[in-house]
This record gives C-alpha cells, sequence and structure tokens, in this order.
C-alpha cells in the first residue's frame, strides 16, 4: 500500500485556518456546479441554472496582461458570471470590477459578433469590508440616464456583497446575510438554507479526502511563490543586461520566446541588440 502524502507543518497550519473568503478554499468549492448554482441564486435573488464552471479562470486583454478570476460561470441563458473574493480594501474597487467585465466580454464574444449578440456579463464581488459604507450586506450598482431618470441596460451588472453588514429587513438581505456567514466563520454550516454549500465546505474542512486537497493546492501555491521570485530575480538580471535571455529561460527550463513572453507579462523590459525596448507592460 503507498503511503499517504506528508505535507509541511507550514502548509498544515496555512490550511487549519481557512475559509470560503480565502481564494484558496474559494476555489476549491466553486469546483462543484450545483455549489456556483446555490451561491449565485441566493445573491441574484432568483433560481438560476449553472452549465459550466471555470474556477481560477486566466483571461488576457489585448496586450496581455493576464488576470485570475476566481470563479467564472457560464449560465443557461449564456450569461457569464464571475464570482470575486476580496479580502483586502487596497484598491479601486469598483474600477476592478469594470476591467473584470471588460476581459470577460471580449474573451467570450466570438469574433464577427453583433454587439447586440455580446455577451452578458454580471460580475458579483464579495468583500470582507461594507464597501458602500451603507450597512447593507448587498449593493446593485446600475446605469441611469440622468436627464429622464430611468436605467439603460447594456448586458453588464455589478453586484457588491460584503461580510460586515447584517440585515434581515427583506428577503434577499436576510439570505445574504446568512450566506455570508459561512465565508467567513470556519465552524458555521447551515445546511437548511445552504445544502449544497455547507456541505462542499464541511468536506474541505472536516474530512480527511477534503483537507488532503486543500492541502495539495496550498503546497502548490507555495511553489508558485517561490518559482515567481525565482523568474523575478532572473527578469531583472536580465533587464538589467547582467544575462542573456536564452540563458535565463534554460534556467528555468523554457524556451527563449517564452521567457520574453512572461517577461513583458511581468511589467519587464526585455532588451533587443544591446538596448532596451520602449515597450513595458504595466
Amino acid at each position: 500500500m503507498a503511503r499517504r502524502k506528508e505535507f509541511s507543518p507550514e502548509v498544515r497550519s496555512v490550511v487549519n485556518t481557512l475559509v470560503p473568503m480565502d481564494d484558496d478554499m474559494f476555489q476549491k468549492i466553486c469546483e462543484e456546479l450545483d455549489t456556483c448554482q446555490e451561491i449565485i441564486s441566493t445573491i441574484l435573488g432568483e433560481h438560476i441554472t449553472v452549465v459550466e464552471v471555470v474556477p481560477q479562470d486566466s483571461i488576457m486583454n489585448l496586450q496581455g496582461r493576464s488576470v485570475r478570476l476566481d470563479c467564472l460561470c457560464r449560465l443557461d441563458d449564456g450569461t457569464y458570471v464571475n464570482v470575486e473574493v476580496q479580502k483586502s480594501d487596497n484598491d479601486d474597487h469598483q474600477m476592478r470590477v469594470r476591467y473584470h467585465a471588460a476581459l470577460i466580454a471580449a474573451n467570450k464574444t466570438p469574433k464577427s459578433t453583433h454587439f447586440k449578440d455580446v455577451a452578458k456579463i454580471i460580475v458579483i464581488y464579495i468583500t470582507r469590508f461594507d464597501i458602500f459604507e451603507g450597512g447593507l450586506p448587498i449593493y446593485h450598482v446600475s446605469r441611469m440616464i440622468d436627464e429622464l431618470g430611468v436605467r439603460a441596460d447594456n448586458g453588464f451588472s455589478e453586484i457588491y456583497v460584503n461580510t460586515v453588514a447584517k440585515n434581515h429587513d427583506n428577503e434577499l438581505n436576510s439570505n445574504v446575510s446568512d450566506l455570508m456567514a459561512l465565508f467567513t466563520d470556519r465552524e458555521t454550516l447551515n445546511p437548511e438554507k445552504f445544502p449544497k454549500f455547507s456541505n462542499r465546505k464541511n468536506q474541505f474542512i472536516n474530512t480527511e479526502k477534503g483537507v488532503f486537497e486543500m492541502c495539495e493546492k496550498v503546497e502548490k501555491a507555495f511553489e508558485q511563490v517561490i518559482r515567481q521570485r525565482e523568474m523575478n530575480n532572473l527578469f531583472g538580471y536580465v533587464q538589467k543586461g547582467g544575462m542573456s535571455v536564452p540563458f535565463a529561460a534554460r534556467e528555468v527550463n523554457m524556451t527563449p520566446t517564452e521567457f520574453r513572453n512572461q517577461m513583458i507579462l511581468n511589467g519587464y523590459t526585455v532588451p533587443v541588440r544591446g538596448r532596451r525596448t520602449a515597450q513595458k507592460e504595466n
């Protein structure tokens, strides 16, 4: 019988503190279609059908800048729903939501599509802080025609949900408040109201198989951080002219072309014939 893999104390320590608001656990939870459907239906306030889920999808803009989405779902009517979790209040969150929606629309709309058929996008942005400080668990931001006082729908919806404001004044606020309790409290389960989410969360916290999967994911994340640091060091050496692209590429088992592309994606300038290119991804 094969010996079960052992993980470092650092990995197990991290896994023992994870909650669904943490990227690693949220992405694992969202691998199950029915759970995504339950989460999105609760936040939208209506039953929807999810037909495809892509946890941690990576998409790029025309300049090659990569953005990693926490969870991207496609509904049965073709609408894409991007669910993001954000713990730190250190960004322009509305601009981030707008950017994500633009990338999804550009990447998921087939070539030669008429504008009336451009992919519809919903971004659900879940935070650990009340982004608008209104004391509500959920906010819907809509486009308006100011002069007419009416909404102008262009196929993009943005919904902001937070885990700190609790409100039970109506059914939607109450359901969202109860759902958010599962995101932040490690021990809280609510199988009566959220059976899919509760079961999935329990799996990654209280079962041997689920904990093992979480350890594998966290270990991989640690390895990615270490590799990225190594890559950044090489990018810096090459940019300063202290190392050639082919030599640096061999150090990380990449082709020169792959290495150059990664330099640009990570914001470094690739030297060309002894000079630095003027192109740099910011």
